[in-house]
């Protein structure tokens, strides 16, 4: 009795290939995106600023704070809370990680670009926005913790971490 045997092959390099330039060029960008007050404040936090003290500026501390700053205060510092690169130093590596992982499945699988960029593009906006949540240094001032109410320095009204959003490009 002769035994029959059959070859089935299927020839998935074409399709690989077609994928994997498909990601060519392709990345992903997680940040603040126009112009507005969520981004402008989401920079100063991101990079500090300072804001000159005018006369104007000191009558208003005077009236609605009960302040009187000193002459020698001639600059107000907001400093830097590096939401955004301090967040991407801590977690970029892992998602890099992650991404280095499953390029080779998406290519083989045949996975849209679009689908596994926007997966790691969300995961990369809440871990940005987890970090930004849970970041407590440097400190607010006292007189800020009493105006907002909290001590988180991040955190208002959820309006500057929730304007976060990403870009495939």
């Amino acid at each position: 009795m002769r035994a029959r045997t059959r070859i089935k092959s299927k020839n998935n390099i074409p399709k690989a290939i077609a994928t994997a330039d498909k990601f060519d060029n392709r990345r992903i960008r997680v940040g603040y995106f126009g112009e507005g007050f969520p981004q402008m404040l989401a920079h100063i936090h991101e990079f500090g600023c300072d804001i000159p003290v005018t006369d104007k500026m000191r009558g208003f501390f005077r009236y609605q704070f009960g302040i009187s700053l000193k002459k020698t205060t001639t600059v107000i510092r907001i400093p830097e809370r590096s939401f955004i690169r301090a967040g991407w130093d801590q977690h970029g590596p892992d998602i890099l990680d992650k991404y280095t992982r499953l390029i080779g499945e998406a290519i083989l699988n045949g996975v849209a670009p679009e689908a596994l960029l926007s997966a790691l593009a969300l995961e990369s906006q809440g871990k940005l926005q987890e970090f930004a949540r849970d970041l407590r240094d440097p400190a607010n001032v006292a007189l800020t913790i009493e105006q907002k109410g909290s001590s988180n320095p991040l955190v208002d009204s959820g309006n500057m971490i929730g304007s976060m959003d990403h870009k495939i490009e």
